[in-house]
């Protein structure tokens, strides 16, 4: 039992079970490339890589945001895991990493939106005299989130030719993937499976291609082709996969206070009410900084000992106040639960504040200052 004031349980047994739901939905020598992008979508990115790297989950890891790349590339732990950055990093930011030795280039993975971006990073790694890695992404609507599918065909030879990078990687992302528009998602992924069909045969055995996410991951998986990207699957978040995946996250704080207190005494930064009339209070030291948007939410419950309580007052930075008016067995030591216990699952969470699915993750949103404990 953790001694911390709050913190937010990571299941890893559930995570092992999500990931064999995940690898039972492909062939065999199709990866898996975790995605870890926003901290571990709140469940903590140092910690998860470390567990990913002792059990050997997976041999790659993606993060969204360059800086979570540095927090990660000279982790011990990590030096077994490739490491594939999906957004975008300046030119000067990837030489100044280099510079410092921030960077280590034989596992680490660029990703190349347009030709300008490719050159860019080819004459970083002539002026590093390195060689850099780098995964080209493709757009299949041309909005500028990539390269066209006839921008690439067109400058295919010099993609390939450049001296100083090592294109091992083409992939695309679907913002369709969660709709119901199956039709058209198929069609998109048949379009982009013609366009990889049609790349050199030499390039294209140097490729990793991989464009499903985990919806398309449970909707599409004859799409697999040599990878699927899993973040929303990893942690249990729904994402098509009915009910066969586990939420990892348990978000809890200990009780430090109990008290009986009057209507009129205010509680946070709102005036108490002016009919004075007793109620019982429990305090947990947990506010809207340790997890944002969970507490924001209008019907924030909470549970205690086997029941639901409601908010007794606007929850502070730091911490909030839960009504327990008529409940004698709660007492300072005890366990509230936020998230992960019967009432006040993620999906019940959802459900009662009308939330789709799709923004669940949104809910798993924990600041780094809240105690990640992997159990």
């Amino acid at each position: 039992m953790t001694e911390h004031a709050a913190w937010a349980e990571i299941d890893t047994r559930k995570l092992v079970k999500n990931l064999a739901v995940i690898r039972s939905r492909i062939n065999s020598n199709v990866r898996i490339c975790a995605v870890m992008k926003a901290d571990a979508y709140g469940h903590g990115l140092s910690g998860l890589v470390k567990e990913f790297a002792r059990r050997g989950f997976t041999d790659m890891i993606a993060v969204g945001k360059f800086q979570e790349l540095l927090e990660i590339s000279n982790e011990p732990a990590s030096e077994k895991l490739e490491l594939l950055l999906l957004g975008v990093a300046a030119a000067g930011e990837i030489a100044q990493a280099l510079d410092a030795g921030r960077i280590i280039p034989r596992r680490t993975i660029f990703s190349a939106y347009s030709m300008d971006m490719i050159r860019e990073l080819d004459s970083v790694a002539e002026r590093a005299k390195v060689c850099l890695r780098v995964h080209v992404r493709i757009d299949p609507w041309n909005s500028g989130m990539g390269l066209s599918m006839m921008e690439f065909m067109n400058n295919e030879d010099e993609i390939f030719r450049l001296k100083h990078l090592e294109v091992c990687g083409l992939y695309s992302h679907l913002y369709t993937a969660y709709s119901e528009e199956t039709d058209e998602i198929e069609s998109t992924l048949r379009r982009f499976s013609d366009f990889v069909e049609n790349i050199n045969k030499e390039y294209r055995e140097q490729l990793t291609v991989h464009v499903l996410n985990s919806s398309l991951t449970f909707r599409f998986p004859e799409y697999a082709f040599d990878m699927v990207r899993c973040g929303t699957a990893i942690y249990g978040l729904q994402c098509w996969d009915e009910g066969t995946l586990q939420p990892l996250m348990r978000i809890c704080a200990r009780i430090f206070d109990v008290k009986d207190v009057s209507s009129a005494t205010p509680l946070s930064y709102i005036r108490g009410a002016e009919e004075e009339k007793s109620r019982r209070i429990a305090r947990i030291m947990m506010g809207v900084w340790d997890c944002p948007i969970l507490l924001s939410l209008k019907d924030v419950r909470i549970h205690i000992n086997g029941r639901l309580y409601g908010l007794a007052d606007d929850v502070c930075m730091d911490n909030l106040c839960v009504d327990i008016t008529g409940a004698d067995d709660i007492k300072v030591g005890d366990t509230a639960v936020l998230m992960g216990e019967d009432g006040v699952t993620l999906g019940e969470i959802l459900d009662r504040n009308d939330i789709s699915f799709v923004h669940g993750e949104g809910l798993c949103m924990t600041a780094r200052r809240l105690k990640k404990v992997y159990i």
